[in-house]
């Protein structure tokens, strides 16, 4: 049986076919979906199996207790005795639980749509992989694979106020890489935090936290070979991270790693020619990365917002990092995560270039305008960043008609 009538795995590049469908209860806004089709998926079709779909994470949110449609989230207060008009608060801690699953009913409904082809044109570069034929088996609907998955609590400090809300947050870094994982915390309160927690959970507000996901999504390249001419200027390179992280502090403190890399990038610090080996057939700009059949022909320059993409990659950050490895840090091997390194999990990609090592910036940059050429050749997989956020949005709306259930308020 040929090699692209398996699945290999949502097909690489920016291009996605949204399906919008109810968020999960009545009133509920409408949630947009990014669905991915498999690089394989004419394959597929034309041996008679079913044909593949990833769907994306859209979204972080409250996740339900076990066996009960009840929020996982329970906030409890202390108020100093006798409570009068005017309590005065002592501090608190609240629990949560966080998912990125998507609402109940959900996959079916896109499977449903995917099958019947009730959902907008496809992007052209990826509509003949939605291939799926009405006398063929019914579509087949996946998360797209996640490798890593590092999620934090940040505290949404309001703009005007006494002063900022302190607030320890335990749980995380590493989350769960499955559709049902969930990951909790538990933040505890300053009487100041305390007050201003019950004051929106009575406002039928959310608290102040965000809830963020840096998940490490895996794509492929079908039958295709990528070919990516990376030019790095060390001294340039050196002038953007010391912008974003100060030479002697330690890296990675969380996203810092990748807001670097893309502030190089776009700053020319890095530069990159993206050319692809494709299927004999394919025509340059329309068709996917993967589709088609050997022999191939190239290598044929990618579209830019296709070239973008691929230059935002794991591999190539890697790459980057590495070269410029000795000539921009200072890296001291370490028992322990040091601090600023121990907070937040570093990033799969960079752990991979670094290990647990203590990585400054040199104080110094480089002399003597040092370009390094690199060619990075991919395929098969690729893996990318893609983040996703949560407010407590659903703690607001069920502190509407059942506060009592979510915040317990106790006189000592």
């Amino acid at each position: 049986m040929p090699d692209d009538a398996f699945p290999a795995g949502p097909v690489v590049g920016p291009d996605s076919l949204v399906i919008d469908i109810n968020g999960g209860g009545p009133g509920s806004p409408l949630l947009s979906v990014h669905i991915r089709p498999d690089a394989h998926n004419a394959g597929l079709a034309a041996a008679g199996k079913p044909t593949r779909y990833y769907f994306e994470p859209p979204r972080v949110t409250v996740a339900t207790r076990s066996g009960s449609s009840d929020l996982d989230f329970s906030a409890t207060v202390m108020l100093q005795a006798p409570v009068g008009p005017q309590p005065t608060y002592l501090g608190g801690s609240c629990t949560f639980a966080c998912t990125a699953a998507l609402p109940d009913g959900a996959a079916a409904r896109i499977v449903e749509k995917l099958a019947d082809h009730d959902h907008a044109d496809p992007p052209a570069r990826i509509a003949s992989l939605f291939a799926h034929r009405d006398e063929g088996p019914e579509p087949e609907l996946l998360m797209v694979p996640i490798t890593a998955n590092t999620v934090s609590c940040v505290v949404e400090h309001p703009p005007t106020g006494p002063g900022p809300l302190l607030m320890s947050v335990q749980g995380g870094p590493g989350g769960g890489i499955d559709i049902q994982a969930r990951s909790s915390f538990l933040v505890s309160f300053s009487p100041a935090a305390a007050e201003a927690v019950v004051t929106n959970l009575r406002d039928a507000a959310a608290p102040p936290f965000l809830v963020r996901n840096v998940l490490t999504e895996q794509f492929n390249t079908g039958q295709a070979t990528v070919f990516t001419d990376a030019d790095i200027d060390i001294g340039k390179l050196h002038a953007v991270f010391a912008a974003t992280v100060p030479p002697g502090e330690p890296w990675p403190d969380g996203d810092a790693a990748g807001s670097a890399y893309r502030a190089a990038v776009a700053a020319g610090a890095v530069t990159t020619r993206v050319t692809e080996l494709r299927p004999a057939g394919a025509s340059n700009g329309t068709a996917p990365t993967g589709t088609g059949t050997t022999p191939t022909v190239g290598p044929v320059l990618l579209d830019p917002a296709v070239s973008a993409w691929l230059s935002d990659t794991d591999e190539l950050r890697k790459v980057v990092f590495r070269v410029a490895g000795d000539s921009l840090f200072d890296i001291t091997a370490a028992a322990a995560p040091q601090p600023g390194q121990g907070g937040r999990l570093a990033p799969a990609w960079w752990s991979e270039v670094f290990g647990d090592a203590q990585v400054t910036l040199k104080s110094e940059p480089p002399t003597g305008g040092v370009h390094v050429s690199e060619r990075l050749v991919t395929h098969g997989t690729v893996t990318v960043e893609h983040t996703i956020e949560g407010g407590l949005a659903e703690v607001a709306a069920a502190a509407r008609t059942q506060l009592d259930k979510y915040l317990t308020l106790i006189a000592v």
